[in-house]
């Protein structure tokens, strides 16, 4: 399965939202990606705001405390992070905010 970044498709759109640039270890490959923006009648937004919610989906099926040696890490609150900017991210494809642009930023208040 493939998996590019190019900013000039909507593929490569849906990834620079959802932060999933780095092709060499990508979350969702370009069938997937696809398959987000059919779902969501072509909108870039809305695939965002899907791909978003699997990709925490599949995180939260994971331990929130990392531990490597004396190390700890917490992830808890990733989860609900990327929730919320899904949630930015569906509230821009319902009201039609990025109807004007190519594609949408969304509030940096999501974190």
């Amino acid at each position: 399965m493939a998996t590019t970044y190019d900013l000039t498709t909507d593929t490569g759109l849906v990834r620079l939202n959802i932060g999933d640039t780095d092709v060499s270890a990508a979350q969702f490959d370009d069938d997937e990606v696809t398959a987000l923006l059919n779902a969501a009648n072509s909108s870039i937004e809305g695939a965002s705001a899907k791909a978003l919610r699997a990709w925490a989906a599949a995180l939260a099926r994971e331990d929130e405390l990392v531990r490597v040696g004396a190390w700890t890490g917490d992830r808890r609150d990733v989860v609900a992070r990327m929730l919320k900017l899904a949630s930015a991210f569906a509230e821009a494809a319902v009201t039609g905010a990025a109807a004007t642009r190519r594609f949408h930023t969304v509030p940096l208040d999501w974190m």
